[in-house]
């Protein structure tokens, strides 16, 4: 390639050097490049001539040497500025002309002649620099080349070879070596250079590529994160618009359901025809008795069946939520296990199974204990969608409110537990059933979370282990329940199962709840969280201002008082009557029914867990007289003796049986007289069959369907008779329903028990005693009666000590025949510490199902009352003496509307028309009647505008009433009651719409409300009168009465719950569910009632006679 690259540099300098080109100026400034270019041309010449030897063909020689003929002129003058060019060049052709091929050197001799003539002088000094004087005679023969042909000097040449040869290597062969050393050198340092920068190049390149490939990577990370991250967020996005939509959906399902309740009620749009059936509610009044009854939400659910017609073969199907239980094994199991009329009672079965759930609605099967059911999936559960539960937890939060903790409880209902969150927020607190929060945090279904952290002694008596779900959870998946933290009343610790895990929480609405967790370290650091949080105090102090007091005192245990050392010390040496509800009651001022209910309260019964329901003695003994002499000592039962010693052959009995256990010597089994309890699940759910919701519970325990009829409660006297004498497994107590509430003897949801044996006829209402009279009522107010007798007062103390006190346990207990099996009192096991899984299994079904003694509340002898004749007087014994004073309290000069006592003033409050005074201070008052249809709220002292509110109904406002200090009710010409909740801790004060209660066609002109019951009555001009409960915002039931008057007045009693109604000259009385008591004309002629008012007493004391009080037109006071 080097012609190619000799004719290209030639060409270039060729254009330069031409006149008109060189006379530029821009060609002048690039003479070091023109020199550069110069350089290098003469370079390849020389190189390209010193290649040109025998190897290579002769052609390329001579045309090579014929191209340097044709650029003569530029090599020439480019030679002027390089003088070593000149002489390596003669001596590049001195070699060629020595050679031996005749073309070449003819070609070689023709330059030697073109630079002779071309450059004489500068090819005459090469010359003579390598000629000395000796051999001038060379020197001539190359100067006369020009003159001669080239086949005379080629022979000249061969002639004077020798001289030749001698002359020019030993002149110029030395220059053309250093110029090919030094050429070589620079080539080899070029090349290292170029390599250098080769190798810098392909490093460049390679950290380029790296960098590419870097950056490639990152790209495509990022663009796989980003499109993840894109498709997380979408999929997000259609996740959280199908749980929106799923959430509207069960929304408006939820909302049409509860519309569709609302019309379908009584008084309602569309009102319904079917008969109507009945649930007794949680909410507790005075004393802790819960006394309501609401209307079933799911009657069409529960059609059950008795024993008989359940196994008479296929075809017939049932209906029930419940589970197939096994049964103990028959080493844990204790002698006798069940309780009933007669001593052929069934054996229960224990709630500790792992069999599978059964089902809602299946085909009965033929044989009487062989009914096995099969639990059906809900097919609108989708079990591969994933919901975002932290999402549905936030999302029911109240607006603004934050969560500040968040524990995993199981909320216990009768035998049951509903696993769920309960989430203690900034304002509110709340409870979450079905959901569970992880130990990552997460928060997922109940069914869905890890075994290990599920609390296993709830699956194991729900039988549910390795199960998705429970009934329960599913019944209340989508339920959430709030109050604010100043609406808990009290917190106490409880047990379950003899686990210290558990926490009952008392709310203000009379409701409450006992939520468990899996250890006792969880329990008591969720108890010091919630009494911090809320505005609960363990020792909380009391104002005779607060209107919560006595509900706070019925809820109180003495368990939850701080135990430091100096203080359980000195309870080691105190009399029991150190307790203030002892001394109240030994002073009388607290009735014996109110003091059992504390004392139950104190050991840890609870209404929420029918194996730990509160205990009450049987304390008549006479169910076969015309009538009942409570002032005859042989009416009553014994109450120094448990029921297994009421007669002394049952004594003996029962103690031989222990004399016998303790002969067998087995230490395994301690020796005990009694293998049932006198308070079991069984028990109570026999007792309370009539009633929802214990007819499922008692359901749960017999598989599905009821006991046969003749095994069932049917009989009082039944009753009696097997738990006192006949059947030795029955040593059955009461319960606190048998002396306040009569609806549980009767069949009012008309359930099918079935037909006894023979001619025993159907099993309907409970059979009463003959002095009943054959009136439930009249059994409750007898049995009351009989309770706070005075024979019973003097010798309730023996019986307390028998369930609650030192007889309890140890020798006491065994000297008054009053041991139980072992396993029934707390301590005997500690189930955390039995490692066999069927052995715990076992226990845990013995504790649950056999019964629980209470808590040891006394440790020594309880002291009896105290005489009664020291006891003040209640009104309603002396109501005959009342006289009037000869002189006004006060006057106002206008209609009393209300009167109220203020025990911080110690005075009678009183108010004129349209005001009322606001408890429990009533240092305010509200005003209504304006103009505007407004209230307006005002200071007592200085008329001080607090609140104004306009409008509140739609129209003039007809009634208004405080049902407490912060719920206010008011009823207008609109047919509309509204429910109002008022904050008048601040200023200007709050009144917040809480619902509106629609039923009436005509305006609303009395309404009375209790505080205890947190129940209100309405009635209108026309004369309905419609119960409502205040803490769902929800109709209870509509008053059915004769025709008359509209409606004067009414009141609530707030202790037993009896209403009084007033209609002109008439005056009812009814219980709280509705049953007449007594109607009666109460005026003389031309006379009205206008006002009215029942004695409630202290609330704590037992009143003989219920007094009521009725304010006339005539101005008469009867």
């Amino acid at each position: 390639g080097a012609e190619i690259v000799i004719d290209f540099l030639a060409g270039i300098l060729e254009y330069i050097h031409h006149p008109d080109v060189y006379s530029m100026k821009s060609i002048r400034l690039c003479d070091h490049m023109i020199a550069t270019i110069q350089e290098v041309l003469l370079r390849i010449v020389l190189l390209r001539l010193s290649e040109l030897d025998q190897s290579l063909p002769q052609s390329q020689a001579v045309l090579y040497m014929e191209k340097l003929l044709y650029w003569q002129s530029v090599l020439f003058a480019a030679a002027n500025k390089q003088k070593q060019f000149l002489g390596l060049f003669c001596f590049l052709l001195y070699l060629r002309l020595s050679g031996t091929d005749s073309q070449v050197r003819e070609a070689a001799a023709n330059l030697w002649r073109l630079l002779l003539v071309q450059k004489p002088e500068e090819t005459s000094q090469v010359l003579l620099r390598a000629t000395t004087n000796k051999h001038s005679i060379l020197f001539e023969g190359f100067q006369n080349l020009t003159k001669m042909d080239n086949e005379h000097f080629l022979t000249w040449i061969d002639q004077d070879r020798k001289v030749l040869d001698s002359v020019f290597f030993s002149a110029l062969s030395q220059p053309w070596a250093e110029f090919v050393a030094e050429e070589n050198r620079n080539t080899e340092e070029t090349a290292k250079g170029r390599m250098y920068k080769r190798r810098e190049k392909l490093k460049y390149w390679s950290s380029q590529a790296r960098s590419g490939e870097v950056i490639i990577h990152r790209h495509e990370t990022s663009c796989d994160h980003w499109r993840s991250n894109i498709y997380a967020s979408e999929a997000a996005k259609k996740q959280r618009a199908a749980q929106d939509q799923q959430n509207n959906i069960a929304f408006n399902q939820s909302s049409w359901t509860k519309l569709k309740r609302r019309l379908e009620r009584p008084c309602g749009l569309l009102e319904s025809k079917l008969p109507e059936k009945w649930q007794l509610d949680q909410t507790e009044g005075r004393n802790r008795m819960r006394l309501r009854m609401i209307l079933d939400a799911d009657p069409h659910l529960r059609d059950y069946r008795p024993k008989r017609q359940a196994s008479r073969g296929p075809g017939q199907h049932r209906r029930s939520t419940v589970s197939s239980r096994q049964k103990t094994p028959s080493k844990a199991k204790p002698p006798g296990s069940s309780v009933s009329n007669t001593p052929e009672s069934k054996p229960t079965k224990s709630p500790s199974s792992t069999e599978q759930d059964t089902s809602i609605d299946t085909e009965d099967g033929d044989g009487d204990d062989g009914d096995e059911f099969e639990m059906v999936g809900d097919p609108r559960i989708a079990g591969d969608e994933y919901e975002d539960k932290n999402r549905k937890v936030l999302r029911s939060l109240h607006r603004n409110d934050q969560v500040e903790h968040v524990h995993n409880v199981s909320r216990i209902v009768g035998l049951e537990g509903s696993e769920g969150l309960l989430i203690l927020g900034k304002y509110h607190l709340y409870l979450l059933d079905g959901l569970f929060q992880r130990s990552d945090g997460e928060v997922v279904n109940a069914s869905q979370a890890p075994q290990d952290e599920r609390d296993s002694y709830l699956l194991m008596i729900s039988g549910r282990e390795a199960r998705e779900g429970d009934i329960l959870t599913r019944k209340t998946e989508q339920e959430v329940r709030s109050w604010r933290r100043d609406e808990v009343l009290s917190i106490s610790k409880r047990r379950f199962l003899f686990r210290d895990v558990a926490i009952e929480i008392f709310f203000n609405d009379g409701r409450s709840y006992l939520l468990t967790t899996n250890t006792p370290q969880s329990r008591d650091d969720l108890f010091q969280k919630l009494s911090s949080k809320t505005s609960v105090a363990i020792a909380r102090p009391l104002s005779a201002a607060d209107e919560g007091n006595w509900r706070f005192e019925s809820v109180q245990s003495a368990a939850d008082a701080s135990q430091s050392l100096g203080s359980r010390f000195t309870s080691v040496f105190a009399q029991n009557n150190a307790n203030p509800s002892t001394r109240k009651w030994m002073q009388g001022e607290m009735s014996n029914f109110n003091y059992l209910m504390h004392i139950n309260t104190m050991a840890g019964r609870t209404f929420n867990d029918l194996t730990q329901y509160p205990v009450f003695p049987w304390v008549i003994a006479d169910y076969t007289s015309e009538e009942l002499d409570l002032t005859d000592p042989r009416s009553f039962r014994d109450l120094s003796k448990p029921m297994g010693c009421q007669t002394p052959e049952r004594q003996a009995e029962f103690r031989d049986r222990y004399q016998s256990f303790a002969e067998m010597g087995d230490h395994n089994a301690p020796p005990f007289h009694y293998g049932t309890h006198y308070s079991t699940a069984m028990i109570v759910t026999s007792y309370l069959i009539r009633l929802q919701p214990f007819v499922q519970s008692y359901l749960l325990l017999q598989g599905g369907s009821f006991d046969h009829p003749d095994r069932l409660f049917y009989s009082i006297e039944k009753a009696w008779v097997s738990a006192s004498r006949e059947n030795m497994t029955d040593v059955r107590e009461l319960i606190p329903e048998f002396f306040y509430l009569s609806e549980f003897l009767m069949n009012r949801n008309e359930f099918n028990f079935g037909e006894r044996q023979g001619n025993g006829g159907t099993i309907d209402n409970v059979e009463l005693p003959p002095w009943a009279k054959g009136d439930p009522r009249i059994f409750i107010a007898k049995n009351r009666e009989a309770l706070e007798s005075e024979h019973v007062s003097k010798t309730l103390h023996h019986w307390i000590d028998l369930i609650f006190g030192h007889k309890q346990q140890g020798e006491a207990a065994l000297e008054a025949t009053n041991v139980f099996h072992h396993l029934s009192y707390r301590g005997a096991r500690d189930l955390d510490k039995i490692e066999d899984p069927v052995e715990r299994l076992a226990t845990i079904g013995i504790i649950h199902n056999f019964g629980q003694t209470p808590y040891q509340v006394f440790q020594r002898s309880h002291p009896a009352r105290e005489d009664g004749k020291h006891i003040l007087k209640q009104v309603d014994t002396i109501a005959e003496n009342l006289i009037r004073l000869p002189s006004a309290v006060f006057e106002i000069n206008d209609r009393v509307n209300s009167l109220q006592y203020s025990t911080k003033n110690d005075r009678l409050m009183c108010t004129g028309p349209s005001k009322i005074n606001i408890g429990p201070t009533y240092d305010k008052y509200m005003q209504w009647g304006f103009v505007d249809g407004g209230i307006r709220f005002y200071t007592r002292d200085t008329k001080k505008l607090l609140g104004l509110f306009e409008h509140v109904h739609v129209g003039q406002l007809s009634c208004v009433l405080l049902a407490d200090s912060q719920t206010l009710v008011t009823g207008g010409h609109d047919c509309v009651i509204s429910v109002w909740g008022v904050n008048h801790a601040v200023n200007p004060i709050e009144l917040q719409p809480r619902g509106s209660l629609f039923g009436h066609r005509t305006a609303v002109n009395t309404l009375a409300a209790s505080r205890s019951f947190r129940t209100l009555l309405s009635a209108s001009d026309d004369g309905q009168i419609l119960l409502w409960d205040l803490n769902r915002l929800e109709i209870m039931r509509k008053l059915t009465l004769p025709g008359g008057p509209r409606v004067g007045c009414a009141r609530i009693h707030d202790v037993n719950g009896t209403l009084m109604i007033c209609r002109g000259p008439d005056l009812g009385l009814y219980t709280l569910n509705g049953e007449t008591l007594v109607e009666q004309n109460v005026c003389t002629e031309d006379d009205i009632i206008v006002s009215c008012a029942f004695y409630e007493g202290s609330g704590n004391v037992y009143l003989k006679r219920n007094l009521v009080f009725t304010g006339h037109r005539k101005g008469v006071v009867n």
